[in-house]
């Protein structure tokens, strides 16, 4: 049998081991614990060792559980991880957006906003998971095999300025104002009504927050965010329209252009006339009371209460300086020019009309 032979023998038949425990019974109990300790502090220190030897071999590698925009790094060298960053998430997101409304497209090249994406500080984030730790995390990490948990987001810029003149060019491009509805009247004098459109609006602020957060992910079709605007006055808003012909002794109610009544009437003398012109309903009052005006025809004359003898009967609707369409219990002038300057109807036509209006009602008076 060789000398090699003979070693190898001895080893694994634990002879030694057998020796040892012998000495130790001997050497008493203080004997054994410290052959113990000196036992544990060999197993400490060559986990240490064994440890030390991970970490340091391991020093260029990301910790395992580490993610970077999504993507699995834990176990790659920095200069992997950084393919992995270039090819899954940089490459991607270079590539044109496309910025829409309804049938409207707008190519957004990311390089025309400056976008660039920082994969350098990804990837040392990354790395910086675990290697930020002290030795001593790190190196329980190691022993346990436990995962970091740690996903690194993405860390991309862009120039907001640049986006923001992007989007307002699409503004002026598909903006439009409200136009409020207006009535115009014909040559026989008749109510026109023009009517109402809504506006249309690029809501900036919020389309920008649309596209900053689609940038972070492929694929990327963006709609714009729009508000539409309301006109001041709409179609519906245009009411009732009010029309007197002071050569007809006629007054003509509209909804809209469509004619709802008429009726007759009185208008002014040619020493008192009716004033002609565009005016509107700036009051109505039911059973109001009549006071004389700053004129030479009601001097001395003294304020009549609600009643028959009121000139006004129980329906007024003032136009302004005194003038008005009103009720009259004197139905008798009705057909002739026979008042101060307002417009006299009978009782019923008068509360017919009265319902029909409002304050701000538009009237029209011709000759």
């Amino acid at each position: 049998m060789s000398p090699v032979t003979g070693l190898k023998n001895t080893f694994w038949d634990f002879a030694w081991l057998r020796r040892i425990y012998s000495r130790v019974r001997r050497a008493g109990r203080s004997g054994v614990g410290v052959v113990i300790a000196v036992f544990v502090v060999f197993i400490v220190i060559a986990l240490f060792g064994f440890l030390l030897v991970q970490d340091v071999a391991g020093s260029d590698t990301i910790f395992k559980g580490v993610t970077i925009g999504g993507r699995q790094a834990g176990g790659m060298t920095r200069s992997s991880a950084q393919s992995l960053v270039t090819r899954n998430i940089t490459d991607p997101l270079s590539k044109p957006m496309r910025v829409y409304y309804g049938k409207h497209s707008f190519p957004l090249n990311p390089s025309g906003i400056d976008f660039t994406i920082d994969t350098k500080a990804m990837v040392d984030a990354a790395y910086d998971a675990g290697h930020g730790k002290n030795v001593f995390e790190r190196m329980w990490y190691r022993l346990t095999g436990k995962p970091l948990r740690v996903s690194v987001p993405l860390i991309a810029r862009y120039d907001a300025k640049k986006l923001k003149a992007f989007l307002v060019a699409i503004g002026n491009d598909l903006d439009y104002a409200p136009t409020s509805a207006s009535v115009q009247m014909t040559a026989d004098h008749r109510p026109t009504v023009h009517g109402s459109r809504t506006g249309f609006h690029i809501n900036i602020d919020e389309s920008q927050k649309k596209i900053a957060e689609a940038m972070q992910k492929p694929g990327r079709d963006v709609a714009l965010v729009a508000e539409i605007t309301k006109p001041k006055v709409t179609t519906a808003d245009i009411g009732t329209i009010v029309v007197v012909k002071q050569s007809e002794h006629k007054v003509y109610q509209y909804s809209g252009d469509k004619l709802v009544d008429s009726w007759g009437c009185a208008v002014g003398t040619p020493q008192y006339p009716t004033p002609n012109g565009s005016f509107t309903i700036v009051e109505k009052k039911y059973k109001p009371t009549w006071y004389p005006p700053n004129s030479d025809w009601a001097k001395g004359k003294k304020a009549i209460p609600p009643g028959p003898g009121n000139p006004l009967g129980p329906y007024w609707m003032g136009i302004g300086n005194g003038v008005g369409l009103h009720s009259t219990y004197d139905e008798g002038s009705i057909g002739y020019s026979a008042s101060h300057g307002c417009v006299r109807m009978s009782e019923y036509n008068a509360m017919m009309l009265f319902k029909a209006v409002k304050e701000g009602t538009p009237v029209y008076i011709y000759p």
